[in-house]
């Protein structure tokens, strides 16, 4: 009992502490469910997006089957039929038991069974004529659920049919159509066996399937076309006793409801999968299940594991962000507490009872903080899976729509590890307040302050150094292999942990600056008419580790949000560069001509007299092509601009020394408005000034730089290149025009590569051949529209490359939607409590200092010059964490961003990285730190005007 009172002693004290401290409280809440929400968001959307590509994947892989449907068999016809009772005890199992061991709600259950092949005669030919030709070989059976999924076209369904010597069945449409059957004839089915059994039936009706997509259907409707179907209880009573093996092949189809599938589940579904498949084979041997989504699970397992890591480890900064936030927190509600706990100390309270309290306050808010926190983690998950880019929630990606996020177990596993840390850090201050005494902590007071422990112990500077020497390291390999392994930026966390490091461990750095800096300004502002900015500049100079914990959080946050932006900004145009230079325009379209031998042999070409035909000096010699004119293109809806483009092969030789190569020929006019390009393609020339070099003469080529200078060729000189077309060969002269380093679809790995003019290749090659077409299209266009709208013109389109779709593709990818989503919402809730921890500073400082600010209040200053004594501090910690946050985002972009560029694949690593610095959404980031400056400098005043002098004068100490 004594035990049970002490608990509730110290539930008592520690819940009267909550509503003492209500307001830091519920900032402390806040970051809890921040906290939380975030960390589980990464296991929920990885679930939930793996859920979806996994359901997509089984649809498509069973093609009209239902993701998770499962197929049973037993094919006689393989292990010969069985007898009725064989099939039952299966039957039963899978019918009764099956899906407790699964796991899953079972959705829709279909049993199938079929008799061997049965000889039909009409009734009136008798046994005299069973050896005679029968009208079909079928097999009589039933399938459950039956009746709810076909149309009776005639007669009706054969259930509840009274006793009788013939068993009622129904017949196929297509059967009724070909063997003329009625309804209402009597037959008869012959055994093949010595005993020559009959089993008189009478066609009772006539079916067709009423919905053949619908999910019921295991097998598609037609393969029932030859079956005589009737009842499950009419086959048991007029089939099963006729034949001794009644059972030739028997199916269960099993649909579950797999939307809850998780990560977690996935190995005890597998598990509860095999057992079940072991009972059924050992209550009938060569019982087989044929369809089932085994395989997908256990890559789904493995994949959602590795991108829940993955974007784990993404997500450190950010929650080290929050976890700094509810640090600070916790330091001002313990720091608030000194005073009580040391007095509680002295009248005998231990350290342990002490610690027991916090524990206790933190458990009732970390409940309070893991429910809204897992509340929160969904609708982040949701918003993740709509993100495109940082701050971009609009995408239409493979993972658009809602997500269906379940509450896992690795969800909770995740909060339950933030509410720890979470403790931890209210625990620590408190065990570190729990010290003193009322004695020992006056004499603490009476100290000098102290620097900051990562100060005296240089922390700032040691850990500047893992993230300087891995810069070292890439600018000296030009690689990540020392920093970690893969070839995607988005599936590599060091290429992301290591600036992020570098921002803050730099940022630590600074602080340490931050004291002589006030202190300097402050020797400035001394030889000023003005008190405030002396009195403003002096305070942050002598209480500088009271401000250094949120302008550290302030400066790690825009330098987070900065660099971000600017890695998002970046990749996202390397992306749209990069497949731009892989496909060359908006819509890259292979489309192949009419041969003129084909046409000779085979008539005239419909559609083609306005066709442009190529000549040659010598007619009869190789093939020659007819091609609609190109700007027929303009004619369908959505095209702005066409081009062709040729790609041919072609080797030079020179100095004896055969080098292979691709041309690419063009129309120079048309091409400068559909092309992509970059000034960084030719020494920053313009497209323009590149094609101009064309324009000067037909023959002018512009050639690969390194082909050049492998050569010792320059403009002006002549250039011979063999150049292939079609299965065609022949040398033509070119003259060298300039120099390009890169060119669309031209990838230096390949070799060599030239740019000419088409037609005057077509004319060296001796006429018009097979060419390409790129065009510039309208975005409200769908591509697969455009493209059948140009083979409604008649052009003969081979293939077709649409940039804005496999950009989309892209940027749905989970990895990428993942990182730029979890990237997004966390800079949302670090930004929000960053600003929530400035306005709680700021009134808790106000708190704090209120002898001290009554004191000059009383000596004379008025509530505009303490107002702007206030606003100063603010405006300074601001400005101060706003300067150096910009400037610990713009260096680390500068060094680091260049190195996403990663991979080993030829089109990840052309073009080049060119890096955007986001200072568009560095105005975004000013403005919401304006916005809580401004609401700071209106609270403070507030608690100004509402200040009652006489009370700070006569108070001891704070309140």
């Amino acid at each position: 009992m004594r035990f049970i009172s002490a608990i509730l002693a110290l539930f008592i004290v520690a819940a009267k502490r909550l509503w003492h401290q209500r307001l830091l409280m519920l900032c402390l809440l806040v970051g809890l469910v921040a906290a939380v929400g975030l960390l589980s968001s990464i296991p929920l959307y990885a679930d939930a997006v793996h859920n979806q590509l996994l359901q997509g994947e089984l649809t498509e892989a069973g093609t009209y089957r239902p993701p998770f449907a499962f197929l049973w068999r037993y094919i006689g016809a393989w292990h010969g039929a069985i007898a009725w009772d064989e099939y039952t005890q299966v039957d039963r199992y899978l019918t009764q038991q099956a899906a407790d061991v699964v796991g899953l709600p079972e959705e829709v259950g279909v049993r199938h069974v079929t008799s061997p092949k049965l000889r039909l005669f009409p009734a009136e030919s008798g046994a005299a004529f069973a050896d005679d030709a029968p009208l079909l070989w079928s097999a009589v059976g039933f399938v459950s659920g039956l009746e709810e999924q076909i149309q009776v076209v005639e007669g009706a369904y054969p259930a509840g049919e009274s006793p009788g010597d013939a068993a009622p069945v129904l017949i196929s449409q297509a059967m009724a159509d070909q063997l003329g059957l009625q309804v209402g004839e009597f037959y008869t089915l012959f055994d093949s066996g010595r005993d020559a059994v009959q089993i008189p039936v009478r066609i009772r009706g006539v079916w067709r399937a009423a919905d053949a997509d619908n999910p019921y259907w295991f097998y598609e409707p037609d393969s029932f076309d030859e079956m005589l179907l009737t009842d499950e209880a009419l086959f048991e009573q007029h089939i099963v006793p006729a034949l001794e093996a009644p059972v030739d092949t028997a199916v269960w189809y099993q649909i579950y409801d797999g939307s809850r599938v998780r990560p977690a589940t996935v190995g005890e579904l597998l598990d509860g999968v095999a057992m079940v498949e072991a009972r059924v084979t050992a209550l009938l041997n060569n019982t087989t299940l044929d369809v089932s989504p085994v395989s997908n699970l256990q890559d789904y397992g493995e994949s959602s594991g590795e991108l829940s890591v993955v974007l784990t480890i993404f997500s450190l900064p950010i929650v080290g962000l929050i976890l700094y936030f509810i640090v600070l927190i916790a330091g001002m509600v313990v720091r608030r507490e000194q005073s009580e706990i040391a007095i509680l100390r002295s009248r005998g309270m231990t350290r342990g009872q002490i610690v027991a309290v916090y524990l206790l306050e933190g458990l009732l808010v970390g409940a309070l903080g893991l429910a809204g926190g897992l509340f929160l983690g969904r609708w982040l998950a949701s918003m993740m899976g709509r993100t495109q880019s940082f701050l971009d929630l609009t995408s239409a990606g493979v993972t658009s729509g809602s997500l269906v996020t379940v509450i896992s177990s690795d969800a909770i596993l995740y909060g339950l590890l933030a509410i720890a840390l979470a403790m931890l850090a209210l625990l620590l201050p408190g065990l570190a307040a729990s010290r003193h005494t009322i004695i020992s902590l006056r004499w603490e007071q009476a100290r000098a302050l102290v620097r900051p422990f990562w100060q005296r112990y240089y922390l700032d500077v040691l850990l500047l150094i893992p993230p300087v020497y891995g810069w070292y390291q890439l600018s000296r390999q030009g690689s990540v292999a020392a920093l970690g392994s893969g070839e995607d930026p988005f599936s590599n966390p060091m290429l992301f942990l290591v600036p992020i490091l570098f921002c803050f461990s730099l940022g630590l750095l600074l602080m340490r600056f931050f004291p002589p800096l006030m202190g300097g300004l402050a020797q400035l502002a001394a030889r000023l008419p003005f008190t405030t900015p002396l009195m403003t500049l002096r305070q942050l100079a002598r209480s500088a580790g009271l401000y250094s914990g949120p302008l550290l959080l302030l400066c790690l946050t825009v330098s987070l949000a900065f660099f971000t932006a600017s890695m998002a900004l970046t990749l996202d145009r390397h992306l749209r560069d990069r497949v731009y230079y892989q496909i060359g325009a908006d819509l890259n379209l292979a489309e192949l001509g009419e041969s003129t031998e084909e046409a000779e042999q085979g008539g005239s070409l419909s559609g083609q007299q306005q066709a442009e035909t190529a000549t040659s000096a010598e007619e009869e010699e190789g093939p020659r092509w007819l091609f609609l004119p190109v700007s027929d293109h303009l004619g369908v809806t959505g095209v702005e601009s066409a081009a062709r483009v040729g790609e041919y092969s072609a080797t030079a030789n020179i100095g004896g020394r055969q080098q292979a190569g691709r041309l690419t020929a063009i129309d120079r006019y048309d091409f400068g408005q559909v092309g992509f390009f970059r000034p960084d393609f030719a020494l920053d020339e313009s497209l323009g000034g590149v094609l101009n070099r064309l324009a000067t003469h037909r023959s002018n080529i512009l050639v690969d730089r390194r082909f050049l200078a492998l050569n010792g060729l320059t403009v002006g000189d002549p250039l011979r290149l063999t150049v292939g077309a079609a299965g065609d060969v022949a040398p033509v002269e070119f003259v060298v025009a300039g120099a390009l380093d890169l060119f669309p679809t031209q990838y230096p790995q390949d070799g060599p590569f030239f740019v000419a003019n088409l037609d005057y290749v077509h004319e060296g090659l001796g006429g018009t051949y097979p060419y390409g077409v790129w065009l510039t299209t309208d975005p409200a266009v769908d591509g697969q529209d455009i493209v059948q709208g140009v083979r409604a013109q008649g052009f003969a389109v081979v293939t077709a490359q649409d940039s804005r779709e496999t950009i989309a593709k892209e940027q749905g990818r989970p990895e990428r939607q993942g990182l730029f989503g979890l990237l997004s919402v966390g800079f949302m809730a670090a930004a929000a409590l960053t600003v929530l921890g400035f306005l709680v500073y700021a009134v808790v400082s106000f708190q704090r200092r209120f002898i001290e600010l009554g004191m000059l209040r009383a000596i004379g200053l008025s509530v505009g010059q303490m107002s702007a004594y206030l606003a100063g501090e603010q405006a300074a910690l601001i400005l101060t964490g706003l300067g150096i946050g910009t400037t610990l985002g713009f260096i680390a972009s500068v060094l680091f961003i260049p190195y996403f560029q990663v991979g080993s694949d030829k089109t990840a690593l052309v073009p080049p990285f060119v890096v955007q610095v986001a200072w568009g959404q560095l105005g975004t980031i000013y403005a919401i730190f304006g916005a809580m400056f401004v609401v700071a400098v209106v609270v403070l005043s507030i608690l100004l005007i509402r200040m009652k002098i006489f009370e700070a004068v006569k108070l001891g100490e704070a309140v």
